[in-house]
């Protein structure tokens, strides 16, 4: 029987390609065994162990070629794979920054927006651009458009009043309700709330006794004053109105009913 290790395979495959040569005649053992260059005995078993011998090392090739194309199939399949996932990575992290981008501008006008709101010097005339705010003057109240005089008064009495826009004092007109174009007859000259003075000293005086809010004094200099802020200023979130009376703080604003001898403070400034 012979060897399947070393010389002896590579000379049983040389056989096996004799056994398949169709030219080829073989009359006997010993002129195969010239043919495929051994000393080959004229034994079945070994002709047969020589041919299975071929078809295992063919099985083995395809079998080899069989897993190199899964193997290459597989790499190309993972290549592809990395792929699609580096650019769905890309994809997610441009949709991310372009958020951010959003999200920061939208973030800096609104910053901008609070900044620059409620800071309109009603006396900054030299702009081109002009805000115009609505104001409380522009639906007076009735009791702003009554003259009197100094007789037959059923209420006179006073108030004093300042005013700080962003920290300066603002000034209180002296005169301001007398001789206007409401009132200017004689006998009849003065409006119900009026100043003599810049002092800030107000004087109230009517026909009848009545309730007399503060607000009318503000209709009567034709200047806009509410909670939503005096003048041409406006609340905002970067500044606040705040009213003291006696140094106390008081909410009515212009609701506010005037008293004899309060102190009332209006102070318009930057949050804190």
């Amino acid at each position: 029987m012979i060897s399947l290790h070393g010389k002896q395979i590579e000379t049983k495959m040389k056989f096996r390609w004799a056994l398949m040569n169709k030219n080829t005649n073989y009359s006997d053992s010993v002129h195969q065994g010239d043919i495929v260059e051994t000393n080959i005995t004229n034994d079945p078993k070994a002709i047969i162990e020589a041919y299975e011998l071929g078809k295992l090392q063919s099985s083995d090739k395809k079998i080899k070629s069989n897993r190199s194309r899964k193997a290459k199939q597989a790499i190309r399949k993972t290549v592809i794979e990395n792929h699609n996932l580096r650019e769905k990575k890309r994809k997610n992290e441009n949709r991310f920054w372009s958020t951010v981008t959003i999200i920061s501008l939208a973030t800096l006008i609104v910053l901008l927006g609070q900044e620059y709101s409620g800071l309109f010097d009603s006396e900054s005339n030299n702009s081109q651009d002009t805000v115009v705010f609505s104001s409380t003057a522009d639906n007076p109240d009735p009791l702003s458009e009554e003259c009197v005089d100094h007789s037959g008064l059923g209420r006179h009495d006073h108030s004093n009043l300042e005013i700080y826009i962003n920290g300066e004092l603002r000034a209180i007109p002296a005169n301001l309700g007398i001789n206007t174009d409401v009132c200017n007859q004689d006998g009849g000259n003065m409006h119900t709330v009026h100043t003599h003075d810049a002092s800030g000293r107000l004087h109230i005086e009517t026909a009848a006794n009545v309730d007399m809010p503060l607000g009318v004094f503000f209709d009567i200099w034709g200047a806009h004053f509410n909670e939503t802020g005096i003048f041409d200023y406006r609340v905002s979130n970067t500044h606040e109105l705040i009213m003291t009376v006696d140094g106390i703080t008081n909410y009515d604003f212009d609701d506010y009913l005037l008293i004899d001898g309060k102190e009332i403070v209006i102070i318009f400034q930057a949050k804190t």
